[in-house]
């Protein structure tokens, strides 16, 4: 979509309580930069006390290892309180092909039925206007030789902008002035959670970001490191974070309990501002 059809959408949501949206740049059709208002009067008459920015990543709908139970469960955590807002982190669906390393057999679904099922399990967020932003993964990447990106499908069902390789992201909320999160899917093979950790503090040296989101590798990753700003004629530490996310895949009869691969489970990013300026890191 072009930034007029983004400013378009964004009026519909006025109804809603969802932040006002700012296209900053687009490139072709994918948003690279966006800006998010909480501090609208308008869409919030009454002061937020906290807003939270939960990541949801590798959900590889349509594998046969997919969890929607735990998807449903945690789907209505998200919605029951209003201030919850969704990064999607990429490998929403699995997309098995006969081009893709992965066996079409271990799929339950053909790609574009995939495209369908995660659309609607994904509508009661668009619909309460609680979607972010997204970028694609390596998964939604395995369609590109076949009919394209189906994270761009996804992405355009359910009107929530999207990048293939990495979004940055601005919130206005408080003292945040803003809030800077940078997203990314991840990328790599590694196994060992120094590698993995190598990973993602690599993607922390880009941007200016205070929390970096990226899931890809199934595993649970938090860092925490300071950077110099400087502020006047002062030196201000500025505290940033690094998160990995885990996925919604069962362990178990899964390609990484083939090659023995370290074991996760359910685990994903939650940040929480307060109007302070403060803001903390948990994971659910």
């Amino acid at each position: 979509m072009i930034a007029a059809e983004w400013q378009k959408l964004d009026a519909a949501r006025d109804a809603l309580r969802a932040p006002r949206l700012q296209i900053n740049q687009l490139e072709q059709d994918e948003v690279k930069f966006v800006d998010y208002d909480f501090e609208d009067t308008h869409r919030f008459p009454a002061p937020l006390k906290a807003v939270e920015l939960v990541h949801l990543t590798d959900l590889q709908i349509g594998s046969k290892g997919f969890q929607r139970t735990r998807f449903n469960e945690y789907l209505a955590w998200l919605l029951d309180k209003p201030t919850r807002f969704v990064l999607l982190g990429g490998d929403i669906v699995d997309a098995a092909t006969i081009l893709s390393v992965a066996s079409p057999y271990d799929n339950t679904q053909e790609p574009i039925d995939q495209v369908d099922q995660a659309t609607e399990l994904l509508k009661p967020l668009q619909k309460a206007g609680r979607l972010l932003g997204y970028v694609g993964g390596n998964h939604e990447r395995r369609t590109i030789k076949t009919f394209g990106d189906c994270g761009r499908l996804i992405a355009r069902n359910l009107e929530v902008p999207y990048s293939r390789g990495v979004q940055l992201i601005d919130i206005h909320f408080g003292k945040h002035n803003p809030f800077r999160v940078s997203l990314w899917h991840g990328g790599g093979s590694a196994r060992t959670k120094g590698a993995k950790a190598q990973m993602l503090h690599r993607f922390m040296h880009q941007a200016d970001s205070h929390v970096y989101m990226v899931g890809h590798l199934h595993d649970v990753v938090l860092l925490f490191d300071w950077r110099q700003q400087r502020t006047g004629r002062r030196i201000k530490l500025q505290k940033i974070a690094g998160i990995m996310s885990s996925s919604f895949q069962s362990y178990w009869n899964s390609y990484a309990e083939v090659a023995a691969m370290s074991p996760s489970d359910t685990m994903m990013a939650r940040v929480i501002l307060e109007p302070s300026g403060k803001w903390e890191v948990t994971l659910r």
